[in-house]
């Protein structure tokens, strides 16, 4: 066997060219992490000059209670010594610790609410800010460079202040919301869990769908069928509880309200060039809900009905088909008993909008 020749050293000039590749990445880094600094003072009204003893100081709380705070709204934990806040997060530990002090809410509960803008506003900002990447690299956001996040950055920066009045009012409105139906669902005794009508739609066929597409057409059909969903059941006065993957997970205080949220999942998935035909499950009965979800016996039996259902589909439990049964509109047709996992066995309706003779299949 021949020895291979040994492996030249490299050049003086290969050497330099090297050096200066890394110094140019080493510089383009600072410069970007020098203006993420500047979009984050523009954001937060000033830069960083307090460590979390100084702002638990000026709030007149605890180092502790500083920390909390900051675990529950989902920032990482910065060390001592580290130079992370400003006044802005002052007014937010001192907010906080009038909720306990001045409105005698306890220290738990008040985490909680915490927790929740948190959770909520984490998602929030990740959505619009990949809308905003959206916009401006028009393609969705598939291959992001560093061109398209500095504008990007820039952009979001310069609409925070716009875009602060509208998260404030939707809030304020959806609180209003919440109450209103608190108010509504309350009874003279006790009771645990509170009565809804909940439906599941799934896209069918999603997963072997999701291999056939490229991961542009994956991020608009998602888009598309949030849309969607969103715009239905807000349309009929539900709730979309959630979103997951291809599946929506909505509620309705009214059974009918509930049914023509399904009929028209169905219906507009069907006419849908980009949306593949959905199946919705729905049950009615008590379900619990908590931090912005819903349990219970109830949810599970609407998920297994929906996947019992065919495409193009809804299929309910019998209390949902007892009240629309004689409703102008809607055929119900008992199916073969099947076994639930986990609930054992039910007779499932069929629920199918009817028309007038010779409407206009489109005509929604």
């Amino acid at each position: 066997m021949t020895d291979r020749p040994p492996e030249p050293d490299a050049t003086e000039g290969e050497v330099a060219q090297t050096s200066a590749s890394a110094s140019s990445t080493s510089a383009e880094e600072r410069e970007s992490a020098r203006y993420v600094d500047e979009i984050e003072a523009r954001l937060l009204g000033a830069g960083r000059t307090l460590r979390r003893a100084d702002v638990a100081e000026r709030a007149g709380a605890s180092s502790e209670d500083a920390r909390l705070l900051w675990r529950a709204l989902g920032f990482a934990s910065p060390r001592d010594e580290d130079v992370m806040f400003n006044e802005t997060d002052v007014a937010a530990l001192r907010a906080s610790a009038d909720l306990v002090q001045e409105l005698q809410i306890d220290e738990a509960t008040a985490l909680s609410m915490a927790r929740a803008f948190g959770r909520t506003t984490d998602r929030l900002a990740m959505w619009q800010t990949q809308l905003v990447a959206d916009f401006v690299s028009g393609d969705n956001g598939i291959g992001l460079d560093r061109h398209t996040a500095l504008r990007t950055a820039e952009l979001i920066g310069e609409m925070a202040d716009q875009v602060e009045p509208m998260l404030v009012y939707a809030w304020r409105r959806n609180l209003a919301v919440a109450i209103s139906r608190m108010v509504a669902d309350s009874e003279p005794e006790s009771h645990i869990g509170v009565m809804r009508t909940v439906g599941f739609a799934d896209l069918v066929s999603f997963t072997q769908l999701v291999r056939q597409l490229s991961e542009r057409e994956l991020a608009q059909l998602v888009l598309r069928f949030e849309a969607l969903a969103s715009d239905i059941v807000s349309s009929h006065g539900g709730a979309l509880v959630k979103t997951v993957g291809d599946e929506v997970l909505f509620t309705h205080q009214e059974i009918g309200g509930a049914v023509d949220i399904a009929f028209d999942l169905v219906e507009s998935a069907a006419a849908d060039d980009l949306v593949p035909r959905m199946r919705v499950g729905m049950a009615t009965g008590r379900v619990l809900a908590r931090l912005g979800d819903i349990y219970g016996t109830t949810v599970n039996r609407a998920a297994r009905l929906t996947a019992q259902a065919r495409p193009g589909t809804v299929l309910a439990d019998a209390a949902v088909a007892e009240v629309v049964r004689d409703r102008t509109g809607v055929r119900t047709a008992a199916i073969d008993p099947i076994d639930l996992p986990g609930i054992g066995e039910i007779v499932p309706w069929a629920l199918r909008r009817e028309r007038p003779t010779g409407a206009d299949e489109g005509e929604r």
